[in-house]
Order: structure tokens, then C-alpha cells, then sequence
């Protein structure tokens, strides 16, 4: 019986033994067919290239008023001279007419005629005639722009550009660019005509009768121009007045820095 026993114990113990090995090699099989899931590493997309911020189109400038001091002409015919004197002032250089004169030179010659017609000086090298006379008694004239810009560049001024031919266009990008401008038009802006007369030296010269005046150009709108007038203080004009006026001297100016 003992024995017999003991056999069932141990026959039990055994089965037991191979049941529990049963088990654990159950789970390991069963852990082996379970699939593991691994998070796929999603590459990350590039981001998009920023659109380069467009450059914006600058505004043009139509329109400029410089602070040009206004100055009245100290004789009967110093207009360039004073237009000259208000451009340097801008320019912080303090100047008088009779200065600018004794740069210039006047040729006191007094006018004639001849069978050509008006004989007299050339406006181009000196002040021609008295710069206290008048114009219409024929007692004195003025100057051209070599004499102006002569005497701007011995005053310390720069001179951007000084000629005949520079057109209102031009004149007017000047200002907008913040140079004033000595500009030769007719007194009062009346309408003249040309009636040019040879100086005695031979050169022809651009004349419209006693009419010659100079203004210093100091603003500009898309449909007006402010000038200082030596004669009459700072006003405004229309284009139209302006560039008929203008050019009746060949469109004469001379550009201040």
C-alpha cells in the first residue's frame, strides 16, 4: 500500500511537473505570436520656402516747397542778383547784390543803333548797361546765366547745372530734389516777342524788349510753381504761365546746390 502510495504521490508530482511546463511554454508561445506594434517615425514633412516680401514701389515725389528766404532786389535791375542771393541763402551763404556784381562786372556802355538795329553789351560776359537804370529808358539791361553761375561758384555755391535748354522737366526734378533754381522769364509774365539784337562784340542775343526779369524756382505741384520774385515777393503760378514765360530766353537757368 505504501508503496503503492507512494507511486500515486509521485506520479502526481510528475504531472503536476509537466503540466506547470505545459503552461509556461503555452505563455511563451502565446507571448511569441502576440505582434508588437512600433510607432513608425514619420519623417517630418520640409517646411514651405517663405515668399520673399515684396520690395514696395516708392511714392513719387510730385510735389517739394523749399524754404528759400525771400529777398528783394537792392537796384532797379539787380533781379539775377537777388534771385542769386536767395539760392545761396538756402545754401547757408549770405551774400548782397552789389557783391554779386563786383563778381559779375557791368559794361557801361550805353546802347545805339545802327542799320542792323539795337547795338549794345553782351549780357553773356558782364551786367550790361546802369544796374539802377531802366530797361524801357534803355539806360541798362541785365546778365545771362555765365555770369550768374560765375559769380555763385566764386561765392562758395555748387552749381548742378547752368545753361540754356534745360527744360521745365528738368527744372522742376531739380526742385523736387531740393536744389532751387535762378530761372530767366519775362516781367510780370507778360507774353513777348523775341527781337534779339548783336552785342558789340558780335555775339546775337536773345531779347524780347524791355521785359528781361529773374525769379528763384523754390516749389513745385503736378500744376504750379512757387517762385521768389525779387521784385514782388513769393507767389505761385500755373505750369502754363510758367514754361510760356520760360521760354522766351531759351529756357536760361541756373541750378543751385
Amino acid at each position: 500500500m505504501l508503496g503503492r502510495c507512494h507511486e500515486c504521490i509521485t506520479k502526481r508530482l510528475l504531472a503536476a511537473t509537466i503540466a506547470t511546463s505545459i503552461l509556461v511554454l503555452t505563455g511563451m508561445h502565446a507571448n511569441a505570436a502576440t505582434p508588437v506594434t512600433v510607432a513608425a517615425a514619420t519623417a517630418a514633412s520640409p517646411a514651405p520656402a517663405a515668399s520673399p516680401t515684396p520690395t514696395p514701389t516708392p511714392t513719387p515725389v510730385t510735389s517739394r516747397q523749399l524754404p528759400v528766404p525771400v529777398y528783394y532786389q537792392a537796384y532797379t535791375l539787380s533781379c539775377e542778383e537777388a534771385a542769386l542771393r536767395m539760392a545761396l541763402a538756402y545754401e547757408g551763404i549770405a551774400v548782397t547784390d552789389a557783391r554779386v556784381l563786383a563778381i559779375i562786372g557791368v559794361d557801361w556802355s550805353a546802347a545805339s543803333y545802327d542799320g542792323s538795329g539795337l547795338r549794345w553789351g553782351d549780357p553773356y560776359t558782364a551786367f550790361v548797361g546802369n544796374p539802377g537804370g531802366s530797361e524801357v529808358a534803355m539806360t541798362g539791361y541785365g546778365t545771362y546765366y555765365p555770369n550768374i553761375a560765375r559769380a555763385a561758384a566764386a561765392l562758395g555755391g555748387m552749381v548742378l547745372r547752368a545753361g540754356e535748354g534745360i527744360s521745365a522737366a528738368d527744372l522742376y526734378a531739380a526742385v523736387l530734389d531740393g536744389h532751387p533754381v535762378v530761372a530767366w522769364i519775362t516781367y510780370q509774365w507778360v507774353t513777348a516777342q523775341r527781337s534779339d539784337y548783336v552785342a558789340f562784340d558780335g555775339r546775337t542775343i536773345p531779347y524780347a524788349g524791355p521785359v528781361e526779369h529773374a525769379i528763384t524756382v523754390v516749389g513745385v505741384t503736378p500744376t504750379t510753381v512757387t517762385v521768389n520774385d525779387p521784385d514782388f515777393g513769393q507767389y505761385t503760378v500755373s505750369k502754363t504761365v510758367f514754361e510760356s514765360s520760360y521760354a522766351t530766353y531759351n529756357q536760361m537757368a541756373v541750378v543751385i546746390s
